[in-house]
């Protein structure tokens, strides 16, 4: 499972880096546009001039205008899946949410906790503390932690990293790695 999960991430990452490659050679081909018509520009108010000859100038021109045009192209291309992507992460964020709310009801359910367990619970899986818990549920520290060993007791494990790998393991279940 690691190799798999290692080999992934390589996979991942090697794309990423090629994206980002791409990107950047685009920004060099508008760069290299942009100063090409800067120089023309400078050359046609200062030198008065065609360079080197008129027939040449004008190809040129034309070349750097279809570099350009490709460039604008592709820019807007990767414009267009970046929105696309973070649109699609922000739906899956969404349904994420609910899942794992439902997720969390339906073991809570199970395990058959008490009202006060559960609320113990939903706070551990918010990262606090027992000590801000007692805090906000106007309780005592060691009363917290006695919920706290009730539910690990009920949920069949020895502590909160494990109770929270619970309930990733149980919301990444159906998430395909590509």
């Amino acid at each position: 499972m690691f190799n798999f999960l290692s080999s992934l991430r390589m996979r991942q990452s090697a794309k990423k880096s090629q994206r980002i490659t791409i990107l950047w050679i685009g920004m060099v081909l508008s760069t290299v546009c942009t100063l090409f018509f800067a120089m023309d520009v400078f050359g046609d108010m200062v030198l008065g001039r065609e360079f080197p000859t008129k027939n040449t100038h004008h190809i040129l021109e034309l070349l750097v205008v279809i570099l350009s045009l490709v460039s604008f192209v592709f820019h807007f291309r990767e414009l267009k899946r970046f929105f696309k992507q973070h649109h699609k992460i922000k739906d899956q964020v969404r349904v994420a949410s609910g899942e794992f709310s439902q997720v969390i009801d339906g073991l809570f359910i199970e395990w058959e906790l008490t009202p006060a367990e559960k609320d113990v619970a939903i706070y551990l899986i918010k990262g606090m503390s027992f000590a801000e818990i007692a805090t906000i549920r106007n309780a005592k520290e060691g009363t917290v932690k006695a919920q706290s060993n009730a539910l690990y007791r009920k949920a069949g494990v020895k502590g909160c990293h494990e109770l929270l790998s619970l309930f990733l393991d149980e919301l990444l279940t159906d998430i395909s790695i590509r």
